[in-house]
């Protein structure tokens, strides 16, 4: 029985060993011009649309910086009296606990009130 599976791979092996060895033949490559034409225009399109994509993603982001580094005016509003408090605060330093205004005063916001924000007057 194990003769049989060491003569079925070694014919395996001889098989791959032969088809291993065998050289491909030799194709000489003929050149066509609609093709490499085709083949920049390609390459060309496809550097473009990356640029494209680069620039609108620096778009995004610079404009999602602006924005969160934008000044608006934070209303601390009491429920219960209805004193009304405001600061100045950038938008990407408001929290959902408080915040910290322009002058680096940190602001911590009781249950008793809520926050209103508004746009900064330029």
């Amino acid at each position: 029985m194990i003769s049989k599976i060491i003569i079925t791979l070694a014919v395996i092996m001889v098989c791959m060993w032969m088809l291993s060895s065998r050289r491909s033949p030799e194709l000489r490559e003929v050149s066509n011009p609609a093709a490499e034409r085709n083949k920049k225009a390609f390459r060309l399109t496809a550097i473009a649309f990356m640029l494209l994509m680069l620039i609108a993603a620096s778009v995004m982001v610079y404009l999602e910086f602006d924005q969160q580094s934008r000044v608006v005016v934070v209303n601390v509003v009491n429920i219960q009296s209805g004193a009304t408090k405001s600061y100045r605060v950038k938008k990407n330093d408001i929290h959902e606990s408080g915040f910290t205004t322009v002058d680096g005063t940190q602001v911590f916001v009781a249950e008793i009130e809520r926050i209103e924000i508004e746009a900064a007057a330029q």
